[in-house]
């Protein structure tokens, strides 16, 4: 929490250290460790690797590709099928069939970097030291957006098979408006020519595949890829929003210190502001009067009228 003693300075970023703690308590939530000695840009990176692989709880529109349909009826998992795809259209918690290794910070999914595809092990044992179900060969994969998930297909973890472009096949033959924004136009094939095996290997020694040819049309990379730190290139993008975020509301609470303590009817050695993670969303907040100022990323620009009328 913010106090008087970190106003002073238009060179001091008042957030850092309280949002940093505030980070550290909700990692340990999703069951993730984050030292304390890291710096705050270490501290944010390594939440949102592990968050950002996490698929949030809500409803889809929940599709099955042809290949997927042709299968599933005589199939020996047939029910965990089913339930997974029950689960993705009423919102229920599909992280307990992904790979436990998802809470590690430094494991980065490159399937997901890279495509915005996701396999789900078909299991409905409980592992005995998580909370995942049992990790199985035999796998779902499925392309997810915030809208729309699409089941692809079902496979063996066999070496290549996280790198193999049938997944994106699948989009391009049966669901072609998932994957035309990504189309590259004016390219007609990519090179060198890689096999699955290659872009795995590639993707593990922390090189990006941009380009995808598929047919006779060449992709990008519909999850963007990974840095060469090998976090998701989504990663770095959110954290550099919320750094953003954060400083200028240092910036914007440090010029209308005065202002906003006749404002929300307080005095400078009570007003006390946090940013905390709300039900959806990041907030800032005003603690001694439980005042939630905005959300992530607004600013105090909607509030500049208000911040005149007490100037006046």
């Amino acid at each position: 929490m913010i106090t008087k003693s970190k106003y002073p300075s238009m060179n001091n970023y008042i957030f850092e250290s309280q949002f940093k703690q505030e980070i550290i308590l909700q990692a340990e939530k999703l069951g993730v460790r984050i030292a304390a000695s890291k710096s705050f840009q270490d501290v944010l990176l390594d939440f949102l690797t592990v968050r950002l692989k996490l698929i949030d709880i809500i409803p889809r529109d929940a599709i099955m590709s042809p290949h997927l349909l042709k299968k599933i009826f005589f199939h020996t998992h047939k029910k965990e099928i089913e339930t997974i795809f029950k689960y993705a259209k009423t919102g229920q918690n599909l992280n307990q069939f992904q790979s436990k290794r998802i809470l590690q910070s430094r494991f980065h999914d490159h399937l997901s970097n890279e495509w915005n595809i996701y396999h789900f092990h078909l299991s409905f044992k409980r592992d005995l030291k998580s909370s995942f179900v049992k990790q199985v060969d035999m796998l779902l994969f499925a392309y997810i957006d915030n809208k729309k998930i699409i089941f692809l297909d079902i496979a063996k973890h066999t070496p290549g098979i996280f790198a193999d472009t049938k997944w994106i096949e699948i989009l391009h033959d049966y669901f072609p408006e998932i994957i035309e924004p990504f189309e590259a136009n004016n390219m007609s094939d990519v090179f060198p020519k890689l096999n699955p095996q290659d872009r795995q290997t590639l993707w593990d020694t922390g090189y990006t595949v941009g380009l995808t040819k598929i047919r006779d049309k060449v992709y990008f990379s519909p999850g963007a890829g990974r840095m060469t730190s090998g976090h998701g290139i989504g990663v770095i993008e959110t954290s550099n929003r919320i750094c953003r975020w954060m400083h200028k509301l240092d910036t914007q609470i440090l010029e209308s210190i005065n202002e906003l303590c006749i404002y929300l009817r307080t005095t400078i050695d009570k007003i006390d502001f946090a940013i905390r993670f709300g039900e959806e969303n990041l907030e800032l907040v005003e603690m001694s009067t439980k005042t939630k100022i905005l959300t992530f990323d607004e600013v105090l620009i909607l509030k500049e009228e208000i911040i005149r009328q007490c100037r006046s």
